[in-house]
């Protein structure tokens, strides 16, 4: 028996400002509910984070009014602040459930902060480009917040 071998794909942005403030975007719930879900007509409900190796983040979102339509619980597997988190992701909801380990890589550049991320383990390749799309869709909002990304 032969299994599909898993996905992954790998986004950059580069923003004008510090790491210290990108870092900020991911482990503060107050700033990681402002671009986790940037559309308009969704919410997000719940938002926590627990800022440490082993600790991770929480999130329930989804279509207003409720926002609750998916869940992502992520585990922060590497914590090096200000220049590496590595995240095992379980996102679930009524018509998905997909795990994945997200790299994210702060390297400090002329003017601002280059966010380089790759996410692993994706099971086919219509979760893949979901998965993308929405990753775009996430560092977009993280840019939105800090100020427009370059």
């Amino acid at each position: 028996m032969t299994t599909a071998p898993l996905l992954s794909f790998d986004l950059d942005r580069t923003y004008p400002a510090p790491p210290e403030r990108v870092w900020a975007a991911w482990t503060r719930a107050d700033l990681l509910r402002r671009w986790a879900c940037p559309d308009p007509d969704w919410r997000v409900s719940t938002c926590e984070v627990d800022p440490r190796a082993g600790g991770g983040y929480r999130l329930r979102f989804g279509p207003r009014p409720a926002g609750d339509a998916y869940s992502e619980t992520a585990t922060f597997a590497v914590f090096e602040p200000v220049e590496r988190l590595v995240l095992d992701v379980l996102t679930s909801g009524e018509d998905m459930a997909e795990r994945s380990r997200c790299t994210v890589l702060l390297r400090p550049v002329d003017g601002g902060t280059r966010l380089e991320l790759t996410v692993e383990g994706l099971s086919d390749a219509q979760t893949a480009e979901q998965m993308r799309v929405g990753w775009q869709w996430c560092l977009e909002g993280i840019g939105e917040q800090l100020g427009a990304a370059v």
